[in-house]
């Protein structure tokens, strides 16, 4: 039952194209199906259809098989040489073997005969959503850190490599924030591992609270997140940095029947032209190190 409302809840969010050539079976399911949906596109024909999910990047198509102009397989074998693993669902009058054969061959996930029952299909559309939610859900895992919900290296390099193109492009600026938690190994020692968890996770939580949409954060390792602001001169990374270490200094982590409170150490620098990702990220340790050489809670400039 949890997984039933998983997938109608993720369905509401995905964009579902249409196609049907008859007017009053399209309206009948254009009206049934905007609301299991997050956008319903529709399509008079394959042509439509195909032009459609061209403009309108789909997540599920349901189309007729006989129409006029494109029929809705030939519209198929067009999108399965864009994209492979949209499911796409067949509804048919027609039951003859080669449309069946040719639908498998194509790649077609789902086959429904007309006239079509309306829970069949509302089931139908679940299951490619189910489909569709595990595959974000695998694909997300492989970007966050599952314990803090950050990004995780991976992703931050992957981030990284991307901002550094953008720089190189177009002169743009990248500061780079690493933090570190202060004495982490005597939260782990004094209250036990799981109590450094939720510590951990309520850093993350409010630095990644402090920050605009387009800034990046992860977990950069243990106890160590590091932070990508684009666009951001190294004067106004100190303050988001400064930012960063009052907003965490004034947290409590509860635990059990014990209140943790933590502090942060900062360093701050930027990756410049001609710069590779080492370089920045090692000189903006360094500047960290200072900061915690130099009493810790603090924030230090590369």
């Amino acid at each position: 039952m949890i997984t039933d409302t998983q997938d109608q809840e993720y369905l509401k969010t995905l964009t579902v194209l249409y196609v049907e050539d008859e007017e009053d079976t399209r309206e009948q399911f254009k009206q049934f199906l905007a609301r299991l949906a997050g956008r319903l596109i529709t399509a008079e024909n394959g042509a439509e259809g195909l032009a459609a999910c061209h403009e309108h990047h789909p997540d599920i198509i349901i189309t007729d098989i006989q129409m006029p102009v494109m029929d809705g397989l030939e519209m198929v074998q067009e999108l399965r040489i864009l994209d492979a693993s949209i499911p796409i669902i067949v509804l048919t009058a027609f039951e003859q073997i080669d449309y069946l054969k040719r639908s498998i061959n194509l790649g077609v996930n789902k086959y429904l005969s007309k006239p079509v029952n309306g829970f069949e299909l509302r089931d139908t559309l679940l299951d490619c959503a189910h489909i569709l939610r595990e595959k974000m859900l695998v694909e997300a895992a492989a970007r966050i850190d599952l314990l803090t919900g950050l990004a995780n290296r991976r992703e931050i390099m992957a981030r990284f490599h991307a901002e550094k193109a953008r720089l190189e492009r177009n002169s743009t600026l990248l500061s780079i924030i690493i933090a570190d938690i202060d004495h982490f190994k005597r939260v782990n020692d004094s209250f036990g591992h799981l109590a450094g968890d939720q510590v951990l996770k309520d850093v993350a939580t409010t630095l990644a609270s402090n920050i605009r949409a387009v800034d990046i954060c992860g977990r950069w390792g243990g106890e160590e997140f590091i932070l990508l602001l684009p666009e951001t001169s190294l004067d106004d990374a100190v303050l988001v940095a400064e930012k960063l270490r009052v907003a965490v200094s004034s947290i409590t982590s509860i635990w059990k029947n014990s209140a943790i409170r933590t502090t942060i150490s900062l360093g701050v620098g930027m990756l410049l032209p001609g710069m590779d990702i080492e370089e920045s990220t090692d000189l903006v340790d360094k500047a960290l190190y200072r900061a915690k050489k130099g009493g810790r809670n603090r924030v230090e400039v590369a």
